[in-house]
């Protein structure tokens, strides 16, 4: 009966051997249950394994703490508690927990060799390399939005007086986007200007652009309209929305100048019995 005892350490050693320096949930998995085992088998005659298991687990933890902490925070956990669980179990069925001194003499070299400074750098460099990819996804997908955009925008089916009047559209956005971006207008004054350019004034081009091409300028649509005279209309309201976006910024401006005034007036303005003294 004893030799299988002793025959399941081996097995239990050697799996433990493959998954404890290994990434991932299942890696993370074997550990803990060959650990469980271990822990088992100390109570065992084959209670010599927990000595094999201090020294894997010991390996295993020293060579994941000098990795980036941020990547393998979970491995890091695992094999510290199964050696936790493992030299415990050894310690209470008369095995020496020798593994405590190297084990410490090792996390104190990892410290004194700049462990906590240097998974900072780690972490610091790994969140700007991420934040220089999004940056650049952002900028690829933004090309290829003002790329398909440009060619919606210009498509020979549009006609030359809508598609003047669709670019002078654009223009006089793209131009109080600036405006209220440099004067620092409110939030949702510039998203309004986002909206027209970048959904609104697509939107009513794609839905031109879906009509046949027979009907699109003969047909009537609604109330009498062909879709070119619905198309050129729609780009008439969304001018008007600029106007409108255009007027209240210019108030918003003049509010805050008047309140500046009154307030300083109220403030350090001569009173009327001021003035009669």
């Amino acid at each position: 009966m004893e030799w299988i005892l002793h025959l399941f350490a081996v097995g239990a050693f050697i799996t433990l051997l493959t998954c404890a320096f290994g990434r991932g949930v299942e890696a993370r998995l074997r550990t803990m249950a060959c650990s469980a085992a271990m822990v088992a088998l100390a109570f065992t005659p084959a209670g010599w394994v927990v000595n094999v298991g201090m020294v894997i687990l010991m390996f295993s933890s020293v060579e994941f703490l000098f990795r980036p902490f941020h990547k393998v925070r979970d491995e890091v956990l695992t094999a510290f508690g199964c050696l936790a669980a493992v030299t415990f179990a050894g310690a209470v069925t008369g095995h020496f927990p020798w593994v405590v001194f190297p084990l410490g003499c090792l996390i104190a070299l990892w410290y004194l060799t700049g462990g906590p400074q240097r998974n900072r750098r780690r972490k610091a460099r790994e969140l700007q390399r991420n934040a220089f990819h999004q940056a650049a996804a952002r900028e690829h997908s933004m090309h290829n939005s003002r790329f398909e955009l440009n060619r919606l925008f210009n498509d020979p089916r549009l006609p030359v007086p809508i598609r003047h009047n669709l670019h002078r559209l654009l223009r006089r956005a793209d131009g109080l986007y600036a405006e209220l971006r440099s004067h620092q207008a409110s939030a949702r004054l510039i998203f309004e200007v986002e909206q027209i350019h970048e959904d609104f004034a697509p939107t009513a081009v794609r839905g031109y652009l879906a009509l046949p091409p027979s009907v699109a300028n003969t047909q009537p649509l609604q109330d009498g309209k062909t879709g070119a005279m619905l198309l050129e209309e729609q780009i008439t309201l969304m001018h008007g929305a600029l106007d409108d976006i255009a007027a209240e910024a210019r108030t918003h401006g003049a509010e805050g100048l008047l309140a500046s005034y009154r307030f300083l007036q109220d403030k350090f303005g001569a009173t009327d019995d001021e003035l009669k003294l």
